[in-house]
Formats: structure tokens, sequence, C-alpha cells
């Protein structure tokens, strides 16, 4: 499948908001500034949870104006790509076997989902889920 673009998760978010941010992942998107890219709603909602201060309204504010237009919402199509994505439980538990899921376990895979339906390459520290998933990810911490 050939992407038609880069959805870049969360944790990519994150890594390029750093002061001394990782320079592979730094470098992985200069090779790719070319692409389009595109981040989902999704990601603002975690990264608001993740980083529970004042300047972090700021800085979301701050990616939604440079994604306009480049903001991908869950709907009706990724509810329905969605449905039925599943990992094997190990990946997603914690501890012994009756462990509950991870809380991402739903959002890797409306992410999934997303990027599926958008025709994209998924940017993640976690592209092996994703590829489980049959997506094109790619790890910028790993590879090139």
């Amino acid at each position: 499948m050939r992407s038609q673009g880069l959805l870049l998760d969360s944790d990519v978010l994150a890594e390029i908001r750093k002061a001394s941010p990782n320079p592979r992942v730094l470098a992985f998107l200069r090779r790719r500034s070319y692409q389009l890219l595109y981040i989902s709603s999704l990601s603002l909602g975690q990264l608001k949870s993740l980083y529970p201060y004042p300047e972090t309204d700021r800085w979301l504010a701050e990616l939604m104006d440079r994604f306009s237009g480049h903001i991908l919402d869950v709907d009706a199509k990724v509810s329905l790509e969605w449905a039925g994505r599943q990992l094997e439980p190990a990946l997603h538990l914690v501890g012994s076997a009756r462990s509950q899921a991870l809380p991402t376990a739903a959002l890797e895979g409306l992410m999934a989902a997303t990027a599926s339906v958008h025709k994209l390459e998924l940017v993640s520290s976690h592209a092996e889920n994703y590829r489980r998933w049959g997506l094109l990810a790619t790890n910028p911490w790993e590879e090139d």
C-alpha cells in the first residue's frame, strides 16, 4: 500500500516538542518533509491528559493552528474500520493473564483505523503494533 501522507502519533508530537528532541526523529521527519502530515484529534486529547500543565493548552492551540485542515477526527468510517480491531492480548496487558487491557489499546486501534481509512503511514514508537494490523508504520527512533 502506498501512503498518501504521514499520521503522527502522540509520542512523535511529544518528542518534537522537547527542548532536545531525538535527532533520529527529527531527521526522519526532515527527510519526509515533502509528504503531507496529519494528526488525530485523539492525540490532542491524549497529550492534554498526559501533560496537565498550563502551557499545554497553548501548545495544543499551536498544534491545532499548524495542522489546520490536517486534523483527522474519528468519524463513522473510522469507527467502522476500528470495529473488531484487536492485537494479541499480551501486547496490551500488564501483569498476569487476568490483567485489564491498557487504556491505550482502544486508542491504538482507533489510530490504526484512522490511518487505514485515510491511507496514511503511521509514525510511532508503537510501529510494530500497527504493522500487526497490516498497516504501513515506521518507528523513527529505530528506523530510517
